[in-house]
C-alpha cells in the first residue's frame, strides 16, 4: 500500500475574493473552495473540454448559464444546491451576498474568458 502524499492548500487572491485549491490531482481533477464577496462576480467563461460541479455552501449567488454569452439564463442558488456544468457551457457566478462555494473540475480542461 502506498503512503498518502500530504500537500498544502494554495490560496489565490482575486478581485472577486479568494480561491483555495485543496486538491490538484495531475491530469484528473481540481478541488477548490471559492470565497466570493457580495456584489462581486467571476468572469464569464467556457470550458472547452472540461466539466465542473459547484455546490453552494453558504450565502446566495446568481448562476448564469447558456450556449452564448449574450443569451445567458439566470438561476439563483441557495445553500445546499449543486450544479453540474458540462463542457461547452458558458457560465458566470455573481455573489448576491458573501458566499462560499465548493468546486470540483476535471483538471485537463481548457477554458476561455469571454
Amino acid at each position: 500500500m502506498e503512503e498518502a502524499d500530504l500537500g498544502e492548500v494554495r490560496s489565490i487572491e482575486h478581485p472577486w475574493g479568494t480561491e483555495e485549491v485543496f486538491a490538484d490531482v495531475a491530469g484528473r481533477l481540481v478541488g477548490k473552495v471559492l470565497h466570493v464577496r457580495g456584489g462581486a462576480h467571476l468572469v464569464v467563461q467556457i470550458h472547452v473540454d472540461g466539466e465542473e460541479v459547484i455546490s453552494l455552501m453558504s450565502g446566495a449567488v446568481l448562476l448564469e448559464l447558456g450556449d452564448d454569452p449574450t443569451t445567458l439564463r439566470s438561476i439563483r442558488m441557495v445553500p445546499g444546491q449543486t450544479v453540474h456544468i458540462q463542457a461547452g457551457t458558458v457560465h458566470r457566478i455573481s455573489a448576491i451576498e458573501d458566499s462560499m462555494l465548493l468546486e470540483v473540475s476535471s483538471a485537463a480542461h481548457d477554458f476561455r474568458d469571454s
